[in-house]
């Protein structure tokens, strides 16, 4: 059967995806069979969608995108990242969504602004997916990846008091439990860092190629496993059987529904935030220095009356 013929609507939605997926597919590019199969469309519809994206450009930047087409091959070349569609982080989708509630727009309006902003785990359905654990910038380092081009990143770690910046060689993307993370050579210590994606404030790419390196391919959990730093914990059980931290090592029952937690850590201060956060259900046992620790940190968290 024929395929059916776009509107106006479909058209302009099936070029945003295309030209998502091409950006993503770097300089290999996507033949027209594949993009056709991926998308439903036929290969007319495809030539009038590639027409449209051919003239989409940034009006500050006059950043423009160019449909580079040989043959059966498409792919995209010129400014492409800078005018692909806006994505928010967790932190621009919430303030959106206070401020839609807030101000009294039309609900539609406002459904349609959520519909095509606002990332999925907010708990909106749209195309634009895992916007929260996936940052600002997966895209864009997918692409790194796929290339191999050096980045620069600007990252705040738990220990760190401000954002730094770190020259990488970008590995992958892994995820764990509800988490994404980049894994990256930091060339400054030499050495493969995991960067939580949602913490990835900015990023650049530069005009260098990544050197050869020899990734771990151990898990999150395999890799904390091997960390100096560990504690023991007291918690109740029912929490201890709901944690996902990556970090423990095992969880004992410790009778009276308690349970006595081993875990290990990378950041000292995430894991007093995550003990803090518990509100007093979590106890170390172990380790008095840790503990003053942490009686000296929640203190800086009381505000004066």
């Amino acid at each position: 059967m024929p395929a059916r013929k776009l509107t106006s609507e479909q058209r302009l939605s099936r070029a945003i995806d295309i030209m998502e997926a091409l950006y993503a597919a770097g300089s290999a590019g996507l033949t027209r069979n594949e993009i056709c199969s991926r998308f439903d469309i036929s290969g007319a519809s495809l030539d009038e969608i590639l027409d449209i994206v051919s003239t989409l450009a940034d009006r500050e930047s006059g950043a423009r995108i160019i449909c580079e087409r040989n043959g059966e091959h498409i792919s995209l070349t010129g400014d492409a990242g800078r005018v692909l569609p806006l994505r928010l982080s967790a932190a621009e989708g919430a303030v959106l969504n206070h401020e839609l509630e807030s101000l009294g727009i039309e609900p539609q309006a406002a459904a349609r602004i959520r519909h095509a902003l606002l990332p999925e785990e907010l708990g909106y359905n749209q195309r634009v997916v895992d916007t929260v654990v996936r940052g600002s910038h997966w895209q864009q380092l997918s692409s790194a990846i796929q290339d191999g081009v050096r980045c620069r990143i600007t990252y705040r770690s738990m220990d760190d008091a401000q954002p730094r910046e770190r020259l990488i060689d970008p590995l992958r993307i892994a995820t764990h439990g509800d988490q994404t993370y980049l894994i990256a050579w930091d060339i400054e210590v030499d050495g493969q860092r995991s960067y939580r994606m949602d913490k990835i404030e900015g990023l650049s790419l530069t005009e260098d190629s990544v050197e050869r390196h020899a990734p771990s391919t151990a898990s999150l959990h395999d890799s904390l496993s091997q960390a100096e730093q560990s504690a023991k914990l007291l918690m109740p059980l029912d929490m201890a059987e709901r944690l996902d931290w990556a970090g423990i090592m095992s969880i004992e029952p410790n009778g009276a529904g308690a349970a006595t937690v081993i875990v290990h850590y990378g950041s000292e201060r995430w894991l007093l935030s995550q003990i803090i956060a518990a509100g007093g259900a979590i106890r170390i046992l172990d380790d008095p220095a840790l503990s003053k620790r942490l009686c000296d940190m929640a203190k800086t968290l009381v505000c004066p009356l």
